[in-house]
Order: structure tokens, then sequence, then C-alpha cells
């Protein structure tokens, strides 16, 4: 994979962890029981720490893609899902299915998230890691490994939480 490609893709995982970051950091306030709470504030930060990793491998070279044109969510399968969670705009959500008067239902979001939209992001990183080489990719093979490994840990922690309702 040449430089172009894979600033663009990791660029794409990036934002992707950065709308969870912002999904899960708006929501957890409002989620009831707390224990859910907690865990989306815990896991809206561990977004923020793996956009920082990627944010490191970005090349910052004149005549390259800047880091805003490289954050760019992906379309497919993986947007079409965090869509459904995302607020349209700072001021509600997308899905009303999840708040009721008062609060967001904390179990059915951390369910959501960890069943479907973690394992689709797990694959992004998976297919990103897929093409790259050992040679020439070392830090990025490093990188995904420890993001994919804190990712995994979020969702466990996650089903561990649903499974106790």
């Amino acid at each position: 994979m040449n430089l172009h490609d894979s600033s663009r893709q990791l660029g794409s995982i990036r934002a992707l962890e950065l709308a969870c970051f912002r999904l899960l950091g708006e929501r957890a306030p409002r989620l009831e029981p707390a224990s859910f709470a907690v865990w989306a504030a815990s896991a809206s930060r561990a977004h923020a720490w793996r956009a920082a990793l990627l944010e490191e491998l970005l090349p910052v070279s004149a005549g390259l893609p800047g880091l805003e044109e490289l954050t760019v969510l992906p379309g497919g399968a993986l947007g079409e899902a965090l869509a459904r969670w995302l607020p349209e705009s700072g001021d509600g959500l997308a899905d009303d299915e999840y708040r009721d008067r008062r609060s967001d239902n904390g179990l059915r979001l951390v369910a959501d998230v960890t069943g479907r939209l973690y394992p689709l992001l797990l694959g992004e990183y998976a297919l990103h890691l897929d093409k790259c080489t050992s040679t020439a990719d070392g830090a990025v093979i490093r990188a995904i490994g420890r993001a994919t490994a804190d990712l995994e840990a979020v969702q466990q922690q996650g089903a561990v939480l649903c499974s106790r309702r």
C-alpha cells in the first residue's frame, strides 16, 4: 500500500474514533443506569486516545494531504452504522429509540455499540493491517495492535456490563 492510500485509510479510522469519542462523550451523562454512564465515559476517553495514536502515524509533509483532509468518515456499512447513532447537529440524537424524556437507555446503546459498531470498527483496523508489510509499516502495525487490543478490552467490558442486566 502506498503512503497516500495508507494515510487516507488511517485518517478514516481516526475519523471513526473521533466520532465515537463524540457520540459516547455526549451521551454518557444521560445514560441510565449509572454503570452504563461510567462505561460510556471511559470508552469515550479510549476513543480519544486511539484517535491521537493514529494522528501520530499520519504524514505531515508539504505536498501531502493535511490532517483535516485525511480525517474523513468512511461510507459503507460502518459509515451507515455510525450515522445511526450520531447527532445530526449538536442538539439532538439521531435515533430517539435510545432516549426517553430524561435519559438515554444505557443498556441498549452499550449493547449496540459493543455488538454492532465495534465489530465493524475492528474490521476496519484488520483491513488496514492486512495491507501492511512488516518491513515498511512496523510502526503502523504496532500502533494498530495497541489500538485493537484496547478496543477489544473496551468492547469486552461493555459486553460484560450488558450481560449483568
